[in-house]
């Protein structure tokens, strides 16, 4: 079983920064003329891509993992978010250096959510064939316009609606990206999911990132996430990646999800934000 040690807490960490800066990257070379921004602070990535884009690309994670966290360093990351006039949204890892606490305090952050991080050994985790009709195929690199109609309708039945420019966006990024595998799953021979793999060499080894999942809502129910879950870990295995990662909110589906396929709970992470003066 797998055991969140600091050395796997900071490893994973790095990794979520490293695919965030990634995202940008990627964000900037699609659109140009959004000035993006992308900064690398106190060990960790901040995001900023402006007010129309959630806060999916608007936050900052891995921050006070490999540095300190200090005043100088939440001044910087209030003025990239602020002047764009988002709000400033740190995800800090129970395993951050503890001091940033009260200055968190003194500045006026307040938490207002929380993320489980999930990994799993790709060896070790439990192999299962797709359930009967359900099939999952890896893109070939160049990308698919199939998969972003399928990411776009996947994400857009979700109760918390996302605008369809960022949901357009993120599926754009995982195509774009030279690290990233993308995947569709099918039932019966029709589309009915898709997600990502990034794959993520960070300190302590290639780490695997699994994002950016969704099911058509007529498919939910039929094992399709969990077909999607089981290709990427098998990709990231075969790739060379020992451990793998996905993120999600406290008890939403992917969360569920994750565990069923082996996954188990590393951490939580509170997102601690100041809105913008």
């Amino acid at each position: 079983m797998l055991v969140t040690t600091p050395e796997i807490a900071r490893r994973l960490e790095r990794a979520e920064a490293l695919n965030l800066a990634r995202q940008m990257e990627a964000v900037a070379a699609l659109r140009p003329g959004l000035d993006a921004r992308v900064a690398r602070l106190a060990g960790g990535t901040v995001a900023v891509a402006g007010p129309s884009f959630d806060r999916k690309l608007n936050h900052a994670t891995g921050l006070g993992i490999d540095e300190p966290l200090t005043d100088a360093v939440l001044a910087e990351v209030e003025r990239l978010c602020h002047g764009r006039g988002v709000p400033a949204e740190i995800d800090l890892s129970p395993h951050a250096d503890g001091s940033v606490l009260p200055l968190l305090a003194t500045r006026g952050y307040a938490v207002n959510a929380y993320t489980n991080v999930y990994a799993a050994e790709t060896g070790a985790a439990p192999s299962s064939p797709p359930p009967p009709g359900v099939a999952v195929r890896q893109l070939a690199s160049g990308g698919d316009g199939e998969f972003v109609r399928l990411s776009v309708a996947a994400f857009a039945a979700q109760a918390r609606a996302r605008p369809t420019a960022l949901l357009e966006l993120l599926a754009l990024v995982a195509l774009e990206r030279t690290d990233t595998l993308a995947f569709i799953a099918t039932v019966d021979g029709e589309p009915a999911g898709a997600a990502a793999l990034a794959l993520l060499p960070v300190p302590g080894g290639l780490t695997g990132h699994l994002h950016i999942a969704g099911t058509l809502d007529r498919y939910r129910g039929r094992g399709v996430q969990a077909a999607l879950i089981h290709a990427r870990l098998a990709a990231a295995a075969a790739a060379g990646a020992d451990l793998a990662s996905i993120t999600a909110r406290p008890w939403n589906a992917s969360a569920r999800n994750a565990e069923r396929a082996g996954f188990r709970l590393a951490y939580t992470k509170a997102t601690f934000a100041k809105p913008v003066p």
